[in-house]
């Protein structure tokens, strides 16, 4: 506890510290935060200034540039559109400047401004109506209305004062600056009325009314005023020198300018007309136009570069602030870690360890010091006590241990012993029952191996027996093919004998009474032979149908076949007849050739009818050797299944073998057994006795 809480001490120290040098740094890079912030909204004032102030200026130089280029000029309208287009794009540019300002009522400011130029461009018309003019014709009272665009000044002005007050409030060198700007451009506005309120009375040569003469003082009190100001600003000391020098150069062309009008005012009343031509006037006038605005252009570019530099130097005190505040927080992220680790981590771990230790845990090592300190030492010399320690436990341990084991042991081996015999004993009686079951198992084997190698022999034979009366059926039946062959060439011989006939028939014509008797003959014969084929048909059939149960029986078959053959005899015997019949036809045909031609048509249908004959019996030829090809097919098959019986005998004479060979292994086992009982007997003898 009292190492936690130095530890805890520590870090709160260090803590306090750091938090110290946190929130000093921090203070310091918030305030420069905040200066960087300051200076760009500075710049972004100055240069909302600047874009303001061209747009006055322009649009102010506007007026007259138009006004001289209705005078002087016979088409000024693309000039006035030029103008037209310059002062939109210097509106524009003012509304998103104004966008980009922080200033109270910003958006009111905006809105203010859109809504006077929307009244000054829809009378632009009346400007370019009087364009459009003959330059004789041309009135400037019609263009007064657009002249007065005093509303449009009015917001831009009060949008400038906004934008200038905000910064002389926030930023005294850029507000100098702006004020400076403001001043010239009072000095301008100022001079450049006096000129347009002049340029009447110049252009017709009529004097000055009071009233004129009033105002034109007051112009030139407000110009002076201007001035002035302006030569207060730059009196101080660090005044930029650019805009000092262009202040000088300004103030003499206003003086030099104001002693030309007064020269030309002096002549106005001497009734000579126009005392000086309108452009010379417009030209007096904006000598010092350029002058003074340089004067308000320098003071904004040098706002500008001054929130530049403001910016810079911010920015660079920025960087400088946040690093010394990351450094700061990096120092007391590391002194934090090094407490941690180099003191209240070991600390924390010896205490653990001591703990360990008084708990009597000799077995966990103290962990290893991660530096050479002194705490390191002390982590060393904690672990050398700690394997002292665990090495006289073990010792104690082991000693106790093996005088345990020493009791233990002679209690363990008798209770093993008695376990050992009992079930050794019976293991032994289990295998004696096991090989006395097996040997009844070995003898049945050899049995039913004698027996099956029996039945595979008679079945052999009969196998044997079925092949030889299947092949004896394809050798008849392959005979009956054979005569059927022979009955077909018989046949298709008569046929041919029959159209011999016809042309006998034609040389003779005494015989027709015999060769009609033989034509009798010839059709019986026919019929004879008809009626054989449609028994050999049903045959076929049979045989057929037969020949598929083969494989079963085979009986059957030799029947078929023997009838087969009688058929066939048949056949011949009737064939012989037709044989006979055609030669007694030709002998009586020889004598009777003139005769013949009467029946020569009768003849012709009997040779039709022995070409039936003939086609029938080569049907009967082809379904014999189909009966012949499956017969063939039936013989291989039961040579197959004499194959296999003898394999099924082979088999079962080895099936007899290694029954044998197992009942000898039986008897083994039981020799063995009866050994092993002997040696467990003994074994255990001798360890009861040691």
């Amino acid at each position: 506890m009292a190492a936690r809480s130095v530890g805890t001490l520590l870090t709160s120290v260090l803590a306090l510290l750091a938090a110290g040098v946190l929130v000093s740094t921090g203070q310091r890079m918030v305030a420069a935060v905040t200066q960087y912030r300051d200076s760009g909204e500075a710049q972004t004032l100055a240069a909302a200034d600047k874009t303001i102030f061209e747009a006055i200026r322009a649009i102010r130089s506007q007026r007259g540039t138009a006004t001289t280029a209705l005078i002087a000029e016979d088409n000024p309208t693309p000039k006035l559109e030029a103008l037209q287009r310059s002062a939109n794009a210097q509106y524009e540019a003012t509304i998103a400047a104004i966008a980009t300002i922080d200033v109270p009522d910003r958006d009111a400011l905006g809105a203010a401004i859109t809504r006077e130029w929307k009244i000054a461009t829809s009378r632009y018309p009346l400007l370019l109506d009087e364009a459009r003019r003959p330059r004789q014709e041309r009135d400037l009272k019609r263009t007064m209305a657009w002249q007065d665009a005093r509303g449009v000044f009015e917001q831009l002005n009060h949008a400038s004062s906004a934008v200038s007050n905000r910064a002389r409030m926030n930023h005294p060198l850029v507000g100098e600056m702006v004020q400076v700007r403001r001043f010239a451009w009072q000095a301008r506005d100022r001079y450049g009325l006096q000129c347009s309120l002049l340029r009447g009375n110049v252009n017709t040569g009529q004097p000055t009314s009071e009233a004129q003469k009033i105002l034109h003082g007051q112009h030139r009190a407000i110009v002076a005023a201007g001035l002035a100001g302006i030569d207060e600003l730059l009196a101080r000391p660090g005044a930029p020198p650019a805009v000092t020098e262009a202040f000088r150069t300004a103030r003499a062309g206003i003086d030099a300018a104001n002693k030309k009008i007064d020269q030309v005012v002096a002549k106005l009343g001497a009734g000579t007309g126009a005392v000086m031509p309108p452009a010379e006037w417009t030209a007096t006038c904006q000598a010092p136009f350029d002058s003074i605005v340089r004067v308000a252009i320098l003071a904004l570019d040098e706002a500008i570069a001054q929130g530049d530099r403001d910016r810079s130097a911010a920015l660079t005190n920025l960087v400088v602030q946040s690093a010394a505040f990351a450094a700061a927080l990096a120092i007391a992220v590391f002194g934090w870690i090094v407490v941690r680790r180099r003191f209240a981590a070991p600390v924390r771990e010896l205490l653990v360890a001591i703990g360990r230790l008084r708990e009597r845990d000799f077995a966990t090592p103290v962990p290893p010091p991660a530096h050479q300190d002194e705490f390191g030492a002390m982590a060393v010399a904690l672990e050398n006590l700690r394997e002292s320690a665990a090495t006289a436990d073990r010792l104690a341990a082991e000693n106790e241990a093996s005088q345990r084991a020493q009791l233990a042991r002679a209690g363990t081996i008798d209770t093993a012993c008695e376990s050992f015999d009992s079930t050794a004993k019976s293991v032994i009686e289990s295998l004696g029952r096991s090989a006395g079951a097996l040997r009844d198992t070995a003898n049945a084997m050899r049995s039913i191996a004698g027996r099956s190698s029996q039945e595979a022999a008679a079945v052999s034979a009969a196998a044997e027996q079925a092949t030889l009366n299947v092949q004896a059926v394809a050798a008849a039946t392959e005979e009956l093919s054979n005569s059927v062959v022979e009955i077909s060439r018989q046949v298709q011989s008569s046929a041919a004998g029959a159209r011999d006939a016809v042309v006998q028939a034609e040389q003779t014509n005494a015989t027709v009474d015999a060769l009609a008797e033989s034509a009798k003959r010839i059709g019986t014969v026919v019929e004879l032979i008809t009626q054989i084929a449609g028994q050999t048909n049903l045959l076929a059939l049979n045989a057929t149908i037969e020949a598929a149960r083969a494989g079963d029986a085979g009986k059957g078959f030799a029947v078929v076949a023997q009838e087969v053959k009688r058929l066939a005899g048949q056949t011949a015997q009737a064939t012989d007849d037709i044989a006979r019949q055609v030669a007694e036809i030709q002998g009586a045909t020889e004598t009777a050739v003139a005769a013949i031609r009467s029946i020569a048509g009768t003849i012709g249908g009997i040779d039709e009818k022995m070409t039936a004959i003939a086609a029938a019996v080569e049907e009967q030829g082809a379904a014999a050797q189909e009966i012949t090809r499956n017969i063939q097919q039936a013989s291989t098959g039961t040579q197959a299944v004499t194959r296999t019986i003898g394999n099924v005998a082979a088999l079962s004479r080895e099936t007899g073998t290694a029954s044998d060979a197992v009942l000898q292994s039986v008897e083994t086992v039981a020799a063995d057994a009866d050994h092993l009982s002997g040696d467990v007997e003994r074994f255990l003898g001798r360890v009861r006795a040691s």
